[in-house]
């Protein structure tokens, strides 16, 4: 039953564009990061194990979303020591667009001195001993942690006091149209109004003339696939646990009046005390100047597309879309694998028509490892 080549992530990632992304490390320059002018494919992974019989499956309970356990992932808990002093808006080193967000926070008292000592760069400077550290504001660049439709996540330290953020790096030739820009101001904008344990936190936007970089807390454990990857499955007590947390972070924006339309394992990172945090909101939207949330934009990726997205190109209920991708997720946690990843007709998933074809006509089965 198996998807033997195409990966469910491989899968996933077709909502990303294929327009210019960064070169390799080696290839960034570092005058890129200079502050502007004044004047100016995994192969699959999860996979359906061989003795994944069918049986029906009873709901998991009701659980507090803040008690239970995880894995660490790739966007990040602030930490509480950080004192709550508000950076000016304008640096030196960079320029900050726009007043509302909230600047990274200095601890009351610096662990690193000498950044360069701190355990991120120093293992980044072993592995490339022949590389000069670029720097993007104030931050040091070390290494990839993602990559997007517009350029790559990297891992970043504060020159002044070591803190550990995640710097979302969108090259502006990527968003050379108005539409892209559009869809770059929506997230930040989108950022910059919510706040909840389980969602990533904008700490700043810092733009340069090459590029424009996302400020984000940075989730050591990495992607809940990878989790699920490392356990083959988890356990239904930590599944709960974990969906809970989920569940909790989407209520908020839907209370909001916001929809992220691009849930999927991939876009779910774990804290240092596995804890679900939410990430990527680049096809997120509102929809509070309406009497519903009806949308339009068909958007996110296959495997996590609701049936009216497949069946349809009219509109969609925002919110509702999202609740899919939800359980498509809780089935991936405990079973392992996406549901509907089993065609015979379409082994690497490849096809996304025969997909949305599956999707609709197939009935859901279940391994009977699942209670």
């Amino acid at each position: 039953m198996a998807s033997s080549s195409a990966s469910a992530l491989d899968r996933s990632e077709r909502s990303w564009s294929a327009d210019d992304t960064f070169d390799d490390d080696p290839d960034i320059h570092h005058d890129a990061f200079l502050p502007a002018p004044t004047d100016s494919s995994r192969s699959s992974l999860l996979q359906i194990p061989p003795d994944a019989a069918s049986a029906p499956r009873s709901a998991p309970p009701s659980v507090n979303p803040r008690t239970g356990g995880g894995r660490p992932v790739s966007a990040a808990v602030y930490s509480a020591t950080h004192a709550a002093s508000q950076s000016s808006r304008k640096r030196a080193s960079h320029t900050v667009t726009g007043s509302a967000v909230a600047s990274s926070h200095q601890p009351a008292s610096p662990a690193y001195i000498d950044v360069y000592q701190h355990p991120a760069a120093v293992a980044y400077a072993a592995a490339h001993p022949r590389r000069q550290i670029p720097k993007f504001g104030p931050y040091l660049l070390l290494q990839t942690l993602g990559e997007g439709e517009f350029g790559k996540v990297k891992l970043g330290l504060h020159n002044e006091w070591g803190e550990e953020v995640a710097v979302k790096l969108i090259r502006r030739g990527s968003v050379d149209s108005s539409v892209r820009m559009t869809k770059v101001e929506r997230e930040i904008e989108v950022l910059r109004t919510i706040k909840h344990p389980n969602i990533v936190r904008l700490i700043d936007v810092i733009e340069t003339d090459k590029y424009i970089g996302i400020i984000l807390e940075y989730a050591s454990g990495g992607e809940l696939f990878d989790h699920i990857l490392a356990h083959r499955y988890l356990k239904e007590r930590d599944a709960c646990k974990l969906f809970a947390q989920l569940i909790s972070g989407v209520s908020y924006i839907h209370e909001k009046k916001i929809v992220h339309r691009d849930l999927k394992l991939e876009n779910l990172l774990l804290d240092r005390n596995r804890n679900v945090i939410i990430t990527d909101f680049g096809f997120a939207n509102r929809f509070e100047h309406r009497a519903d949330d009806l949308m339009q934009t068909s958007c996110g990726s296959p495997c996590y597309a609701a049936p009216e997205l497949v069946i349809s190109e009219g509109l969609y209920v925002g919110s509702a879309v999202d609740i899919w991708s939800c359980g498509v997720i809780l089935y991936a946690m405990l079973a392992g694998y996406l549901p509907f990843d089993d065609d015979p007709a379409n082994p690497d998933g490849d096809n996304i028509n025969l997909l949305y074809k599956y999707i609709i006509n197939t009935p859901l089965t279940f391994p009977d490892y699942i209670s």
